[in-house]
């Protein structure tokens, strides 16, 4: 069973923009977008943290993915994959030191986006 951790943007989490990360545990769910690489295993989502926001994402992310892994040990779970959420990768300024700093500590293979579902619009079909 493949084993995925999702890093979101901070942003997007806080401001509510993506409730309950909907879209990358649905396209999970359907394997769609950046999962359907999994389409034909076992592949659930561990857990989710958030870059760490705009300031300090860089500096921050690496502690964030430590303590979920202590979190995740003490559950007798690893991550066998780090998926950047594609709300970094479509939006984020600083998605290139964000993706560099997750590779160098991961351990894991990384994967950048998660979903490729459009933003809903307001009015209209």
């Amino acid at each position: 069973m493949k084993k995925i951790a999702l890093i979101a943007c901070n942003m997007i989490r806080s401001g509510n923009l993506c409730p309950g990360d909907a879209k990358c545990l649905v396209a999970m769910s359907r394997k769609e977008g950046e999962f359907k690489r999994y389409e034909n295993e076992d592949a659930h989502i561990v857990g989710i943290v958030d870059c760490g926001g705009c300031e300090g994402n860089k500096n921050r992310v690496v502690p964030s993915m430590a303590v979920l892994k202590m979190h995740l040990t003490a559950l007798n779970e690893q991550v066998d994959a780090v998926h950047l959420g594609t709300c970094i990768m479509k939006f984020c300024k600083r998605k290139d030191d964000l993706l560099e700093a997750v590779k160098e500590k991961a351990g894991v293979e990384v994967i950048e986006g998660t979903h490729a579902y459009i933003p809903p619009t307001i009015f209209g079909r």
